[in-house]
């Protein structure tokens, strides 16, 4: 009868551990990025005919150590320091850029079409913790609340849809025109 009652026992307690055990259901994609669609005046898709590049670029204070002639280290903080980090280089014929968005409150992107020619994107914006469950940590969404640019190839740009997530979809339409739109 004793080992009737443990065999029992052990099949309940590992029945209970087994249930316990928490399937992993993490999306396969948890990272949320920002999708930029190029098209002409009219609507319609374009790519570029040259390479274009994208740096993506903050400004935040950097601490700077500096050793002393007695050998000690000396921290000096430089504030509002512009930090560039090229995210896509000489990219051709692309149809649509992929992006992410900073923690901070504001993004700012530099679209150069050539060594010489620039334009600037800021999106504004308002970061959404989203906590799936224990093993999948937490992915940030956003909201997007402003933009501004400037235009000296770029014609204008809206925001298709500004709520950004792992759900890969259009946010924002840029528009060239098709003269800039061949260079």
């Amino acid at each position: 009868m004793k080992k009737l009652s443990a065999i029992f026992l052990a099949i309940g307690t590992f029945s209970l551990l087994i249930s316990s055990c928490e399937e992993e259901n993490c999306p396969p994609n948890a990272l949320a990025y920002a999708v930029f669609a190029l098209s002409d005046q009219y609507g319609n898709p374009i790519q570029f005919s040259n390479p274009i590049s994208i740096i993506g670029q903050i400004e935040t204070d950097v601490v700077v150590n500096d050793t002393l002639e007695d050998g000690s280290i000396h921290e000096i903080t430089k504030p509002d320091s512009i930090i560039n980090d090229t995210i896509i280089n000489q990219e051709s014929a692309a149809e649509h850029f992929k992006l992410p968005l900073s923690y901070d409150s504001q993004t700012r992107f530099i679209i150069a079409y050539n060594e010489t020619t620039f334009d600037t994107i800021t999106v504004t914006h308002q970061n959404i913790p989203y906590f799936t469950n224990l093993d999948c940590g937490t992915m940030m969404f956003y909201n997007v609340t402003n933009t501004s640019f400037t235009q000296h190839v770029l014609d204008s740009l809206t925001i298709t849809n500004p709520n950004i997530d792992n759900n890969e979809k259009e946010n924002f339409k840029i528009y060239y025109t098709n003269v800039a739109a061949g260079e």
